[in-house]
């Protein structure tokens, strides 16, 4: 297994995911495109999510959050950082 330390490994049912030593419960997960339960963002299938009011208002939260030293989880700072903002 030389090389592969770092690879993602999913079961079938898609339930769980093995990232290095940390398994992803995938049902707790929720999409912030979507807003659907059991998968991230970059994963989602539907259409990106209108930037609207709530948009920029849930990135300004994360923003803030991130200010006051909380720690945000991956797919949190993923969606915080995306750089297709028409702003950047």
């Amino acid at each position: 297994s030389v090389g592969y330390e770092n690879q993602r490994i999913g079961n079938v049912a898609g339930a769980r995911e093995t990232i290095g030593s940390i398994v992803v419960q995938k049902s707790g997960i929720q999409c912030y495109n979507c807003k659907e339960f059991g998968h991230v963002a970059r994963e989602c299938q539907k259409p990106k999510r209108a930037k609207d009011a709530a948009y920029h208002k849930e990135k300004m939260l994360l923003c803030k959050q991130e200010e006051a030293r909380i720690q945000l989880n991956a797919e949190q700072a993923d969606w915080r950082d995306d750089t297709d903002d028409d702003e950047l």
